[in-house]
C-alpha cells in the first residue's frame, strides 16, 4: 500500500484526523464527524436510520456531502448545496429498494428496505418466497484456501487478524481516547502448547513471518486461541501486520483474506523497550 500511494502523481484524502493514509496526500480535505452532520445509516438489518446533527461542523471543516458538491461545482458541474433529504431523494430515484424513502417519514426507528411508496418499510423480507425457491438450500463444496495450499508446508501456523473491544480498525479515533490507556499495543496471542515448543513466554518480542514479509510484536500466551492458530490486531501502526498478509480475496465478495495467513513465529532474543503508540496530532489553525 505504501508503494502504491507513493507512486501516485496526486492524492486527495478526505478525513477528520490526520491518519496514516492522509500523510501521503497532496491535499487533505477536513471533513465532519457523524456528530456534526445529518444523514442516514443503513445497517445489516436493512434498516435505514436517520442521523441528526448534534453540533455544527468545526470551523474550516465541511460535511462529506458538501465537500463533494463543492468539488463538482468547481469542476463545472452545477450542484445545489448538500442536504440530507436531497441526497436521500436522489438515492430513492436510482435504487429500487429505496424508492419510497422520504427523509421526513423515516421516524425515530427508521424503515427497512425494500421501502414502498409512502415510506412503508418491509419488516420481514421473505414471507412467501425465497430468491432461490421456497425451502431450498444450496450447498457448496469446501475449497481450501490457496494461501494454505501454497504456503502452509513452509509456514505451519495460521495467523488470523481482528479487533478488540477497546479499539476500532487502525485506531485513528480510539487511540485519541482513554481506551489507549487500557489497550496500549497490539500483541500476538499464541496457544501455551505452541509457545512451549517455540520457547516463547508472555511479553517476549517475537517475529512472525510469511512468504511476503515479517513483523515484530510482543507475545501473549493464551488458551483463547487453538493450537496452530495465532491471533493479533491491527490497531497500532508501528506493527503493520498486513505486511505478512496475502493478496488472496474471497471469490464472491473480493474481501481480502485476512483471516487465513500461513506464517511461522520465533522469539527474538534482543530485548526491546515497550512503548505505547500515540495518535498523530495536527495543530489547529
Amino acid at each position: 500500500m505504501k508503494k502504491a500511494l507513493n507512486s501516485l502523481e496526486f492524492l486527495v484524502v478526505q478525513e477528520i484526523f490526520m491518519s496514516g493514509t492522509a500523510k501521503f496526500a497532496n491535499v487533505v480535505l477536513p471533513g465532519a464527524s457523524f456528530f456534526e452532520k445529518s444523514g442516514t445509516f443503513t445497517n445489516g438489518e436493512r434498516r435505514v436510520q436517520r442521523v441528526n446533527e448534534v453540533i455544527p461542523p468545526l470551523a474550516g471543516t465541511k460535511t462529506d456531502g458538501q465537500i463533494v458538491v463543492d468539488i463538482m461545482n468547481r469542476m463545472g458541474i452545477p450542484q445545489p448545496d448538500y442536504t440530507p433529504d436531497g441526497v436521500l431523494a436522489e438515492i430513492a430515484r436510482v435504487v429500487p429498494f429505496f424508492k419510497g424513502a422520504v427523509w421526513e417519514k423515516l421516524g425515530d426507528n427508521g424503515k427497512q428496505w425494500p421501502i414502498q411508496e409512502g415510506c412503508i418499510g418491509t419488516e420481514i423480507l421473505h414471507t412467501d418466497t425465497f430468491k432461490r425457491g421456497l425451502g431450498k438450500f444450496h450447498f457448496f463444496a469446501f475449497k481450501e484456501s490457496r494461501e494454505i495450499v501454497q504456503h502452509h508446508g513452509e509456514f505451519p501456523f495460521i495467523l488470523t487478524t481482528g479487533r478488540v473491544l477497546e479499539h476500532y480498525n487502525c485506531g485513528t479515533m480510539t487511540r485519541r481516547t482513554g481506551n489507549a490507556r487500557i489497550v496500549t499495543e497490539d500483541v500476538l496471542a499464541i496457544h501455551p502448547a505452541d509457545a512451549a515448543k517455540k520457547q516463547i513466554t508472555t511479553g517476549d518480542l517475537v517475529r512472525i513471518f510469511s512468504a511476503r514479509g515479517e513483523v515484530r510484536i510482543h507475545a501473549k500466551v493464551s488458551d483463547e486461541v487453538k493450537p496452530g492458530i495465532l491471533y493479533t490486531t491491527f490497531h497500532f501502526p508501528e506493527h503493520l501486520v498486513n505486511v505478512v498478509t496475502s493478496s488472496e480475496c474471497d471469490e464472491d465478495t473480493m474481501c481480502p483474506e485476512y483471516k487465513v495467513v500461513a506464517v511461522d513465529v520465533e522469539r527474538v532474543n534482543a530485548p526491546v523497550e515497550k512503548k505505547a503508540a500515540q495518535p498523530e496530532t495536527v495543530a489547529a489553525k
